[in-house]
């Protein structure tokens, strides 16, 4: 303690808190290129449940979690 005095039994084993993770949406919008698993694709739509994408890759549409996403 910054005074001097010992600490509490129950305050000897305590940690700070870790500050929170701030993480940066990127508004996509169709049509907008990605990568995904260091492969190109277009964005197609958000799935609606908030953590999933479809996007279009080889003509095919594959549904993946927003945060894999990189711009493209």
């Amino acid at each position: 303690m910054p005074s001097g005095e010992p600490r509490k039994a129950s305050q000897k084993r305590s940690r700070r808190g870790e500050a929170p993770v701030v993480r940066i949406e990127i508004p996509w919008h169709p049509g907008d290129r990605v990568c995904w698993r260091e492969r190109a694709g277009t964005y197609r739509r958000d799935t609606g449940d908030g953590e999933h994408v479809e996007i279009v890759m080889a003509e095919r549409v594959y549904r993946v979690r927003r945060a894999e996403l990189r711009q493209g």
